[in-house]
């Protein structure tokens, strides 16, 4: 395989923002995820949790619920508006401010209107029309502010939670039909943060006193109540059989609950709390957010993971069968956006690393060691160091970035414009900071980007808004417009440029895989489907091929020039690649070619990166996959001519979590990037503090 030298950076200080709300679209199988700096991130479960789309954040926005309806996606928050997003471009579509701040907001099961809860105690019902949401009319007013809301199935009821009080109203009439006390503290009044309402009328309420309760909403009466946690429950949410109830909060315990008939009458029917588990000690913050997704159990909050469990199967020790069901279902997946945020100027050793309000560029370190024992640190003879650290000026927060290979061209997108920045580095590649000059004039015809690159001969690449792939060519005062192809079908989610920079291949969220000839300007056609989405791709720097990985962590490779399959390809798809390789849910989110050795490939995950080499044969199902991991000292028990040892993939498990793993073109360099979560935890603010067992 070779030797590798790795540059080891952690000192890219990202910190994910802490998840605010949930929106399930049971239509499309997608969940949209809003979080505290107004980002909203849409996942498909159905493709191993892949992150299919990011609204990028705004300094002026505020997202305190999220809402699908009919294929569209609305938000509300304290600062008094409505936002209906434009999913396809990834931008916010319109806002419209009503001057309430909105606590909750739910939709009707027709999905024909919206309900909001406010700071001043009124429910405000809004109609969903094509250009919009239109105000309709207010249900009665009530002291103390809304700050939970639930619609009933027959949309002629909405349950509200307020302070000391829950109230069922009647759609239809506007006023209120029931008012329900909860047991008010002596110490401070009972906020009852979330509700949730069954087809039989059967309230679920979690409040500030710890308490999740079930109540009979036709009498007002209550039915059970749980002292489940020891501190305000924020989040309750319910199964669509309503049989199955679930809340969490500020203890982070995820209490279940399960609707059984107490002597099999079918007639009296009782709420207990489960004898399972759901989750453990999955978080270590508040849970502000709780939603039943399809057959997922999701929760999230402030310690920004997203964590999955199963709503219905439950642990079985006893039975390994249903372990293991149970566990396929379990995952905590660590909230790095699944799309670079790291990019390398190779010539003057540059990182990039893009934060949402700002760009740092670093000039990475060196070393004057060219050999040593596998593991070793090697001796520094330059440290890293910030060279330059580029604020953005508007509200919105950076989509994409990339620096040109020669380090002298900076670029990055909003949701609203390019920008460009020419760099005047340093002639002798000193710590000295580059002088900026920002490009004054861009063509009329840029559209905003969600992924932009460039060619080894500094042409600016980008997949625009609008579907297509525009090709800028480099001024310092004003660039041009060298060619924008024909848009695709749907939102290109990755871009890749071939290194002589002769193809670019795109990927959209239709499925569809072009590749076009930059120097014809010609679309040269469309690769091949299939089932699962494209995670990952790029060029052979001398092959002129495509490698791709897939959500089920398959790799093809096609020609760039036939778009047929390669002969690795094939012997892959006759043979078949390791069960284990397949069964990791971790989803492979970089794919860099050895640049002295085509034959050679790194792909990275969340937990590990791996070096493939085509040249030898692909492992047996029999054989050791994890054999002994790269950057370990070698063990001494274990022989080189080792039988299996032999096969084509070489996994380092060292460096976890990573956010970025590449070849670089310096010969036998590997730059990794990783973010510890014990960093991330410092970073967060404290939790409730808990007892634990011997202390």
């Amino acid at each position: 395989m070779g030797e590798f030298r790795l540059h080891h950076v952690k000192f890219f200080e990202y910190l994910p923002s802490a998840i605010q709300c949930f929106a399930y679209d049971e239509t499309r199988k997608l969940l949209a995820v809003g979080r505290v700096d107004a980002s909203v991130e849409i996942w498909n479960p159905e493709e191993r949790w892949y992150q299919e789309r990011v609204i990028p954040g705004s300094e002026k926005r505020r997202i305190d619920a999220l809402v699908w309806a009919r294929g569209r996606l609305f938000s509300a928050g304290l600062q008094g508006d409505i936002v209906e997003y434009d999913v396809k471009k990834q931008a916010p579509k319109k806002s419209t401010y009503y001057g309430n701040g909105f606590w909750c907001m739910a939709c009707n099961h027709a999905e024909t209107y919206l309900a909001t809860g406010s700071e001043d105690g009124c429910v405000r019902l809004y109609e969903i029309g094509e250009e919009g949401v239109t105000f309709e009319r207010p249900l009665d007013n009530q002291e103390g502010r809304i700050v939970s809301l639930a619609w009933h199935h027959t949309d002629e009821v909405i349950v509200t939670g307020s302070v000391d009080n829950i109230r069922v109203w009647n759609v239809t009439t506007g006023h209120a039909i029931q008012r329900i006390s909860v047991q008010r503290s002596p110490v401070a009044p009972t906020i009852v943060w979330s509700v949730a309402v069954t087809k039989d009328m059967t309230i679920i309420s979690g409040d500030s006193s710890g308490r999740t309760q079930f109540w009979n909403g036709k009498m007002g009466t209550l039915l059970r109540s749980f002292a489940s946690h020891r501190a305000d429950v924020q989040a309750v949410c319910v199964t669509s059989d309503g049989m199955t109830a679930f809340s969490s909060g500020v203890h982070p315990l995820i209490a279940k609950f399960e609707l059984v008939d107490k002597d099999r009458s079918g007639t009296n029917k009782i709420w207990v709390p489960s004898r399972s588990k759901v989750g453990g000690n999955d978080h270590t913050h508040d849970v502000k957010a709780l939603t039943v997704a399809g057959d997922f159990l999701v929760s999230g909050g402030v310690d920004t993971n997203l964590v999955i469990n199963s709503s219905a199967l439950v642990p079985q020790t006893h039975n390994l069968k249903g372990k293991d069901a149970y566990l396929r279902y379990r995952r905590k997946i660590i909230s790095f956006p699944q799309r670079n945020l790291v990019c390398c100027a190779s010539k003057p050793n540059l990182l990039v690393l893009q934060y949402p309000t700002y760009l740092e560029v670093w000039r990475l370190g060196s070393t004057q060691a060219v050999s040593g024992n596998n593991g070793d640190q090697l001796p520094l003879a330059e440290k890293p160091i910030k060279i330059l650290q580029l604020k953005i000026k508007g509200s919105d927060h950076i989509v994409c970035s990339a620096i040109s290979r020669c380090g002298t061209w900076l670029a990055y997108s909003d949701v609203d414009k390019v920008r460009l920045y020419n760099l005047i580095l340093s002639s002798d590649n000193s710590a000295l900071s580059p002088s900026v000059n920002k490009v004054p004039i861009m063509p009329t015809s840029l559209k905003p980007a969600h992924h932009m690159t460039f060619t080894s001969d500094n042409r600016l690449v980008l997949a625009s808004q609008d579907c297509s792939v525009q090709v800028l060519a480099m001024d310092s005062v004003q660039p041009t417009m060298l060619h924008s192809f024909s848009p695709q079908a749907d939102s290109i989610n990755l871009l890749s440029v071939s290194k002589d920079g002769g193809f670019i291949a795109a990927t959209d969220l239709a499925g569809e895989t072009h590749v076009y000839n930059l120097n014809k300007r010609k679309t040269v056609g469309k690769l091949p489907g299939y089932k699962h989405r494209v995670t990952a791709m790029n060029f052979d720097p001398k092959m002129a091929s495509l490698m791709i990985a897939y959500s089920d962590r398959t790799l093809k490779e096609f020609s760039a020039s036939t778009l047929s399959y390669t002969p690795w390809s094939r012997t892959v798809y006759k043979s078949g690649l390791h069960p284990a390789w397949l069964s990791r849910r971790d989803l492979i989110g970089q794919l860099t070619f050895n640049p002295q050795n085509s034959d050679q490939f790194l792909v990275q995950d969340q937990q590990s990166f791996t070096i493939i080499d085509k040249a030898k044969p692909l492992p047996r199902p029999h054989q050791k996959l994890y054999k002994e991991s790269l950057g370990s000292s070698p063990s001494p028990k274990k022989r080189k001519t080792d039988k299996e040892e032999q096969h084509s993939f070489s996994i380092c498990q060292k460096f976890k979590p990573l956010l970025f793993a590449g070849c670089l073109e310096d010969p036998g360099w590997i730059l990794i990037v990783e973010r510890p979560k014990q960093s991330i935890l410092e970073s967060l603010p404290p939790s409730l503090q808990q007892k634990k067992f011997g202390t």
